[in-house]
């Protein structure tokens, strides 16, 4: 069936969202283009996979958002560039995280039947300038992400990512080859080692099988373009499982540098088999 598109508005508090629903057999997902251009919600199969907003919630810990310019922490909110420090907002004091976009209202630029674009500016926070476009799109067994950022007329560092929520899984196969030491911090360190269990808070490298996980009776693989994975299994309601184009803090420890005008793009995909598991 041709999937279709539902516009409607509410609010999650005092300011009013702009939410698209993108509908098909499988699966529906509601795209907010408020609360930083995020997935709201995604039912598949009639059951719910991400966590939703409730009134109490942060804006950092709900739905699946994109984290641009940097994805994760960076160290004490300081970006070096040319010999020069930059004080990014303490999101997550006392370091910042998680980008400057994903609190912020994005443009609509395109909505079709399956699909939603948007754009935004990186926000006066991000001292370089720059503007990042989302295309989200909603297939019979997937759902396709794909974020490029751009820099604008100065060159920057550059990263993008997600940073999903799901619903605690019942069942998790997440088996890398290697991981990031941390620091003292907490921060993610260039040293590599041996994966340990994977139920903290930790960078990831080269999947050696097809990330999954069960959730609410729904069997997900998980796929990207990003070289990194954070998985962060804290909380007792949630799982996060995050592509990342690099680890965290890696706008300082090994930037990718984007010269004027010039664009990284990356893609994630979120994957469901076409019936409930039992």
């Amino acid at each position: 069936m041709i999937a279709f598109r539902l516009f409607h508005f509410y609010s999650y508090d005092k300011n009013p969202s702009v939410v698209f629903t993108l509908s098909n057999d499988s699966a529906s997902v509601s795209v907010d283009a408020t609360h930083g251009g995020r997935l709201a919600s995604l039912v598949i199969h009639g059951k719910e996979v991400l966590l939703s907003h409730s009134p109490d919630d942060m804006t950092l810990t709900w739905g699946c958002y994109p984290m641009v310019p940097y994805a994760g922490r960076v160290r004490f909110g300081v970006v070096r560039s040319n010999n020069v420090d930059f004080q990014l907002p303490l999101t997550l004091p006392p370091h910042a995280a998680h980008g400057t976009v994903f609190a912020q209202s994005w443009n609509v630029v395109d909505v079709t039947a399956s699909s939603v674009d948007l754009q935004t500016d990186l926000g006066l926070q991000w001292p370089f300038g720059g503007s990042v476009s989302q295309r989200i799109e909603l297939e019979e067994t997937h759902i396709h992400l794909e974020l490029c950022i751009t820099a604008g007329d100065r060159a920057m560092p550059a990263q993008v990512g997600w940073h999903p929520w799901f619903c605690k899984p019942s069942r998790a196969s997440l088996i890398f080859e290697s991981m990031l030491q941390r620091d003292e911090h907490g921060i993610a360190t260039t040293i590599r080692k041996r994966t340990d269990a994977i139920n903290v808070d930790d960078c990831f490298i080269n999947p050696l099988v097809p990330l999954s996980l069960t959730v609410n009776d729904i069997d997900l693989v998980l796929s990207s373009d990003c070289s990194h994975w954070v998985v962060y299994d804290l909380p007792t309601n949630s799982t996060c499982v995050e592509p990342q184009s690099g680890a965290p803090n890696e706008i300082n420890d090994s930037p990718v540098i984007l010269a004027p005008g010039e664009s990284l793009t990356k893609w994630f995909d979120i994957a469901w088999t076409g019936r409930l598991i039992h």
